[in-house]
């Protein structure tokens, strides 16, 4: 009889744990629809630095611009763990969540060098304009 509950009672789980997961993907595929825009990093020299996303044929590929001086563009690499959606950019990797992408600019493995030398702060914040 406790054997029983015990089988019952992991199938349940499992069965969430596979809920859980296909919603997961459902908005990892929303996700990919909302991250084209321009993200600008208003905490630095009046909006100094900006990240335009654009998706053409299926593909992401983005402009990264100084000012009005477009310094890196490229294809937009991006995966999806643990319900996180990471975006590289280059040589420049952040996460992106809810209209933001988060750069950590220095001290980490994702990103090998130093990116946005003119602004200070460690956490770069790019919000996505309306």
């Amino acid at each position: 009889m406790i054997y029983k509950k015990f089988i019952l009672l992991s199938s349940f789980f499992l069965f969430v744990h596979v809920l859980q997961k296909q919603q997961s993907l459902v908005s990892y595929s929303d996700a990919n629809q909302e991250i084209a825009g321009i993200h600008v990093l208003t905490s630095c020299e009046n909006s100094r630095f900006k990240i335009k996303i654009e998706k053409n044929a299926g593909e992401y590929s983005f402009l990264i611009f100084d000012r009005n001086k477009i310094i890196s563009k490229g294809k937009v690499g991006k995966h999806n763990e643990d319900d996180t959606l990471y975006l590289n950019f280059g040589k420049i990797g952040g996460i992106y969540d809810t209209d933001t992408i988060q750069i950590q600019k220095y001290g980490n493995a994702m990103n090998e060098y130093v990116h946005f030398t003119q602004c200070g702060e460690k956490y770069l914040t790019f919000i996505k304009s309306k």
